[in-house]
């Protein structure tokens, strides 16, 4: 088995006396201080997170747009220079590869950021479907990824910045200068906040990350760890790849079907087009156990009129809502009644049939100016 692989950030994670974990081939921070106090610091003030197990690929040239649109869900063709977008990778048969973030740099020059356990997978597959058309770089080892989250998050970086940050759109992207490393910042996330992804080589990633530390501790800024971003995405009801998504669901059951273009040949048109007009099999959905303390987490069972009717992806105690929430697929194929929000449902926790309620998602959303979504569509 070979051993997990280490950010540039490690000695700086283990200074600020992080528990670590493997994630994804990484050994990564779980938490610094605890994962309530980071999760709180997050939705109250600014978090900072080491992302940099991600993975970054680059494609340029003529047809590296072909490659994109023949490659992904979504319309790479709808993005401007300086915008960013949400868009998943199938398979034939509608299953999910892997769900990415593809950044337009310049008329014939893009950026995907992937899943870190997905890098290689990731990697193949696109080189594959490109053929040589076009240039394309794999540079995750020689990139680092700093995330800043939070609803002061900007007004802590527009004081690092050399360049108007601030005015940057969401989900826009521009390159420039911050505690004067040269950055790409995308004003994306994974949190259901405001704030920023900087992409920085791996030189001058040390040095602004204790830079925003530094700046941001007057407003109780904190170093973030695995274990609250996931409480924070599941909060906003974001899909996570091996929980929500994988080979065996496809992104319109995960009910991300408004980052599926149809009418437009990728690879998955077929399956899914067929889902859209023929019905699902399945559907994501989420919960809440009435009871107000029961977590209902993945693998559990769910039961619908007393009968087993799907399984739970993801589930943990939220934080911001002081309650546990959770994510499930339910089987919907034949049925009668497709699962509705407000519908009594029951959940196997330790082999008690707790009851719980299907709810809307996300669970947590600050304000309508900062939705708790996916992506710009």
């Amino acid at each position: 088995m070979n051993a997990p692989k280490r950010t540039v950030l490690f000695d700086l994670h283990q200074k600020l006396g992080a528990r670590m974990t493997v994630f994804g081939g990484f050994e990564m921070p779980v938490s610094y201080s605890g994962i309530i106090e980071e999760h709180l610091a997050v939705r109250n003030s600014a978090g900072v997170f080491d992302l940099s197990h991600m993975g970054e690929f680059e494609i340029s040239g003529p047809h590296a747009l072909e490659t994109l649109e023949r490659a992904f869900t979504n319309s790479a063709a709808r993005l401007k220079n300086g915008q960013a977008q949400y868009t998943i990778m199938c398979a034939e048969d509608g299953g999910t590869i892997d769900d990415l973030i593809v950044y337009r740099l310049g008329p014939e020059r893009y950026m995907l950021c992937v899943n870190a356990s997905n890098i290689d997978v990731d990697r193949e597959w696109i080189v594959e479907l490109n053929g040589g058309r076009a240039k394309f770089e794999d540079v995750s080892d020689a990139t680092s990824l700093i995330a800043v989250q939070g609803p002061v998050a900007v007004a802590i970086l527009a004081t690092l910045a050399e360049f108007p940050i601030a005015d940057v759109a969401r989900f826009g992207v521009a390159e420039g200068t911050v505690a004067g490393i040269a950055c790409l910042a995308a004003r994306t996330g994974y949190t259901g906040e405001d704030g920023f992804e900087l992409f920085v080589d791996n030189n001058g990633a040390r040095q602004l990350f204790e830079a925003i530390l530094g700046v941001g501790a007057a407003a109780n800024i904190k170093p973030v760890g695995l274990g609250a971003r996931d409480t924070l995405r599941l909060e906003a009801g974001l899909p996570l790849y091996g929980h929500e998504l994988d080979r065996n669901s496809s992104p319109l059951e995960a009910g991300l079907g408004v980052f599926v273009k149809l009418g437009r040949p990728f690879v998955g048109d077929k399956a899914l087009s067929a889902q859209r007009n023929h019905g699902l099999k399945k559907t994501l959905i989420g919960l809440q156990t009435d009871d107000g303390r029961m977590v209902a987490r993945q693998g559990y069972r769910v039961l619908r009129n007393g009968e087993e009717a799907g399984v739970v992806t993801s589930g943990t105690f939220a934080p911001s809502i002081q309650r546990p929430i959770a994510m499930a697929y339910l089987n919907v194929e034949g049925a009668k009644n497709p699962p509705a929000v407000g519908e009594p449902v029951e959940v196997e926790i330790r082999e008690r049939k707790a009851r719980a309620t299907i709810v809307r998602r996300p669970f947590y959303r600050r304000d309508d100016n900062h939705a708790a979504s996916t992506a710009n569509v």
